[in-house]
């Protein structure tokens, strides 16, 4: 009804609304409107939009990439950024994004109706719509090749070519940004995208966009804002969070730059805010530092996002720089890991990439945790979720030198398989154990644990093709 009241003012246009916020965004011809509305009695402010910036700082190859005789075996150009997460261990197991969720929120997806890459997503229903807030209508094959090249990132699936992090995924696309111009309105489409994300039943959103410097700088973000707290952008994603949404975002690509800081919404305190590494896993010279101005860490994790390969809207595979590219490739993934545990909330699923991160006991400002191990993830996951009580493996110590003991119940006769794997998932030693019913087994490792390597391995018991517990440990220096 409010909404109606407006609509009598003449030069108003409603842009768009928001039932999280219960607020609009309009047009209006003149300016003195803004008076008259500002007296309703149901309308609390009145605020001019700001003007705001897409990720800056994004250089794209100027030539094709060829394929080496490693990559084109399956993922083509993207392995690397695949490799980097243990990704393809997830997918070997099955796991690759299917009847996940993506909403992507960017500036545009030139072509995604035309490239070879996009062709399955199309032709096995997963494109499951479009929604355009900068025009109004519902044809986003236009306006910029920015978010065909994230889409790739995540959705391509041209085996020998160029194969995502989530080929198998369902997605969204919405375009909220709109880079012929530079306006807070965009904020409020990027508002209603969520919303609209959320109405669609996505699981995770990917936004490749930060907000901080304005053409009038008089209206710039400032870094206190960068709270969480205070830009709506950023409030926004957060209440996305709290429905349930995995909220991933590009850290920023001021890094070098005088700015320095995340943008917003990446310092929302819910959302997953990605910065930028090399294929060496070493931090790109733009990718935006943290904390949030509240103290959070920010960035949370990192990702591929110098030299990233991506598909554009000529159909070739490219090298790409910017966090709009790390992004992605992480949010693929997530969908990987929360497809292979679906009983997981988003922000238990948050909380495992975290954990998997390369860097999770000595976080920073510029990677956060580090690089996570969506496979060492899945395993932590996998341990955290069982539920037979009784059959609970038990081992110790957590960090060992020369010596484990494994002691586990078993209700029921039949071969139990112990494993040993290491962080990238490679069996390391398999062992089969022949239980009755109703025993307790204790067995010891001396022998088999001559010539391990220091670092993290993951003891695991399965019976029937069941992994019933997964534990970490940690090899020492005596």
């Amino acid at each position: 009804v409010y909404i109606g009241e407006l609509s009598i003012f003449t030069g108003v246009t409603i842009w768009n609304s928001s039932k999280w916020f219960n607020a609009v965004s309009i047009h209006v011809s003149d300016s003195l409107i803004l008076d008259s509305i500002a007296s309703l009695p149901f309308v609390l402010s009145v605020d001019k939009v700001k003007s705001i910036r897409l990720d800056s700082g994004i250089e794209f190859s100027s030539k094709s990439l060829g394929h080496s005789n490693y990559h084109h075996l399956y993922y083509g150009m993207a392995f690397r950024q695949i490799e980097m997460h243990t990704g393809h261990l997830l997918h070997n197991l099955g796991f690759d994004g299917a009847n996940m969720t993506i909403a992507v929120l960017d500036a545009g997806f030139d072509k995604v109706d035309e490239v070879d890459v996009f062709s399955t997503i199309i032709s096995e229903g997963r494109l499951l719509g479009t929604r355009d807030f900068v025009d109004g209508n519902n044809y986003v094959f236009n306006a910029s090749q920015h978010g065909t090249a994230v889409l790739s990132c995540m959705g391509a699936n041209t085996p020998g070519k160029m194969v995502g992090t989530a080929p198998k995924a369902n997605y969204v696309l919405i375009r909220t940004e709109d880079v012929a111009s530079e306006s807070l309105v965009e904020e409020d489409n990027w508002i209603a995208g969520a919303e609209f994300a959320d109405s669609i039943g996505a699981d995770i959103l990917n936004t490749s966009l930060g907000y901080t410097q304005f053409d009038d700088s008089s209206m710039n973000h400032t870094y206190a804002d960068m709270d969480g707290n205070t830009t709506r952008i950023s409030v926004a994603a957060d209440i996305a969070a709290s429905r349930g949404i995995l909220v991933i975002t590009s850290a920023g690509n001021m890094g070098n730059q005088p700015w320095h800081y995340i943008s917003a919404p990446a310092d929302a305190d819910s959302t997953i805010a990605v910065a930028a590494v090399d294929s060496f896993m070493v931090r790109a010279v733009f990718s935006s530092y943290g904390p949030a101005s509240d103290g959070d860490l920010k960035p949370n994790v990192a990702s591929m996002g110098f030299r990233t390969a991506c598909t554009f809207p000529n159909g070739n595979v490219q090298q790409a720089n910017g966090t709009s590219f790390s992004s992605p490739v992480l949010a693929g993934m997530a969908a990987c890991l929360w497809q292979a545990l679906p009983n997981k909330s988003n922000m238990e699923i948050k909380s495992l990439i975290e954990r998997s991160g390369h860097q999770y006991n000595t976080p920073d400002y510029s990677l956060g945790y580090g690089v996570p191990n969506f496979y060492e993830a899945y395993l932590l996951g996998k341990q955290e979720s069982v539920s037979h009580s009784d059959e609970l493996l038990r081992v110790f110590p957590t960090q060992f030198t020369d010596k484990l003991n494994i002691h586990f119940h078993s209700q029921d006769t039949g071969n139990w398989r112990l494993r040993i794997l290491n962080i990238l998932g490679q069996e390391i030693l398999v062992k089969y154990l022949y239980v009755t019913d109703n025993q307790y087994v204790q067995t010891v490792l001396t022998d088999e644990l001559l010539g391990l390597n220091m670092g993290a391995y993951f003891i695991c018991l399965s019976k029937d093709d069941l992994e019933i517990s997964v534990s970490k440990v940690l090899k020492i220096i005596p």
